[in-house]
């Protein structure tokens, strides 16, 4: 997908921001549109396979096991991810939401696949689900964006190469932070720009 002309002064500011985003990438590194990549990252995989990525690399981590199925596909898991991360970090610092980027219909896509309530609730408040962008706020107030992107470098060395863990980060944490950042994106994405405006009923939730 061509990356959206956006106003210049709305152009200008999510590449200031990105700038300071520590991690640069080179998945959709040239976009300047946040959104954009919420829709390409979900033209990959749906939320479901992009969890169930996330936490095939943080188990293998943990247990200090090698990545034995489609190693070279974490390795680009882990860009994506941390695109999103930086997208999300965007988003939250310039405090622009969907509805005010302007020509909507640009970004529209398929679904991105679906989560049942359980799975929904077990990560954002009621509140949070109706305002997934106060539920970004909430976890950038209790971890940066630098944290995050160093617990997943960590992980995805650490599920290459057995070696000691670092205790700083160990446990779920940072984990469930992202887990719910991912979330949050992919409730901004069906709820806005797919313009699914209810929770999804379908599909099995992953269990922890």
């Amino acid at each position: 997908m061509e990356p959206l002309k956006l106003p210049t002064e709305l152009m200008s500011l999510y590449r200031s921001k990105y700038k300071k985003a520590k991690l640069a990438t080179l998945i959709f590194g040239d976009y300047s549109d946040p959104y954009l990549v919420f829709s390409d990252f979900f033209s990959v995989s749906d939320i479901k396979g992009h969890l169930m990525e996330l936490k095939k690399m943080y188990r293998c981590a943990m247990s200090l096991r090698s990545i034995k199925s489609s190693p070279a596909n974490a390795i680009y898991d882990r860009e994506l991810f941390s695109n999103v991360l930086n997208a999300a970090w965007v988003i939250d610092q310039t405090g622009i939401r969907f509805f005010q980027v302007g020509n909507q219909q640009h970004y529209t896509g398929m679904s991105g696949g679906g989560l049942n309530n359980q799975k929904i609730t077990r990560h954002l408040t009621d509140i949070e689900i109706n305002d997934p962008y106060l539920a970004i706020k909430n976890v950038f107030k209790k971890v940066t964006l630098d944290e995050c992107q160093a617990a997943l470098y960590e992980w995805l060395k650490l599920a290459f190469c057995k070696s000691e863990f670092d205790e700083d980060f160990k446990g779920r944490k940072r984990y469930k932070y992202i887990v719910k950042i991912l979330i949050c994106c992919w409730w901004i994405y069906e709820k806005e720009i797919c313009k699914l405006g209810q929770v999804p009923a379908m599909a099995n939730g992953i269990e922890d």
